[in-house]
């Protein structure tokens, strides 16, 4: 099958799984929360919603491995292909009552071939294969053609100090402020790189996330005309767990600021 022959299932499971997302939205005051870490936050929708989508998946493929947020690994230790998944990205967002995203990628060797990104309260379907145009809701979309870093309107996250990569991080943040329009926190690392890819934002950076949350933004921005790399340039980004993506013009700015940041925290 070719990577666009799974988007059909993937789209119809990441709606079924923000029809029960949306059921625990209306009712977050009575869910039980548990801390995974500092500001990372666990609800039971995350657990439940995720085995929906597993279950959905495996029975349509059970020769496709399974890597979730929060169940871990299932399925065939060598298999060629995997399904990375993120059930609600911005828990916290979630437990708010602010816009949250479902990811869903397919991967090969570390490398997203096909991605679909949810965002329920607002009905928005952003996916894409390798090879095919991203959209939303069916439509087209594209990067921002803006060149001028004054009218760079960007997203990030704010790192705690104590994450790998983070030192010097509000310094770095204070010198990009000065020089473009605005800077935005979505709150969801998915839903940042899908808006890059729909002309919402011109860039994103935030390091350190994880893989699952920003697989199937890689490839959705990427089919969208960005460019997505590590805070150094190299497309080394799930080992190195940093993001800098955006249109070419955005992008390469960007890069000029995180490849400040260091490689370790010693």
């Amino acid at each position: 099958m070719r990577a666009a022959d799974y988007l059909p299932l993937m789209t119809e499971t990441a709606r079924s799984a923000g029809a029960l997302a949306m059921d625990y939205f209306k009712r977050t005051a009575t869910l039980d929360i548990q801390f995974k870490g500092q500001a990372d936050l666990l609800c039971e929708a995350d657990e439940t919603v995720e085995a929906l989508i597993r279950d959905t998946l495996q029975e349509a493929h059970p020769d496709i491995a399974f890597q979730g947020e929060e169940s871990g690994h299932h399925g065939p230790q060598d298999a060629d292909l995997i399904w990375v998944v993120d059930p609600i990205d911005g828990t916290t967002n979630f437990l708010s009552g602010l816009p949250f995203a479902i990811s869903i990628a397919l991967v090969r060797n570390q490398q997203p071939i096909a991605g679909v990104i949810y965002a329920p309260v607002n009905d928005e379907m952003f996916c894409a294969s390798q090879g095919t145009q991203s959209t939303l809701n069916n439509v087209p979309i594209r990067v921002r053609s803006q060149a001028d870093p004054a009218r760079f309107v960007v997203g990030t996250g704010l790192p705690l100090d104590a994450y790998r990569h983070s030192n010097g991080a509000y310094g770095r943040l204070h010198k990009l402020r000065e020089e473009v329009a605005a800077v935005r926190i979505v709150g969801t690392c998915a839903l940042s790189l899908a808006y890059v890819a729909s002309g919402r934002l011109d860039g994103y950076f935030e390091g350190p996330t994880g893989f699952l949350d920003c697989a199937a933004g890689v490839v959705i921005l990427r089919e969208a005309g960005g460019v997505v790399t590590d805070f150094w340039g190299a497309e080394d980004f799930a080992k190195n767990i940093t993001f800098t993506a955006g249109a070419q013009a955005c992008q390469t700015f960007l890069l000029g600021f995180t490849r400040q940041a260091p490689r370790e925290v010693t």
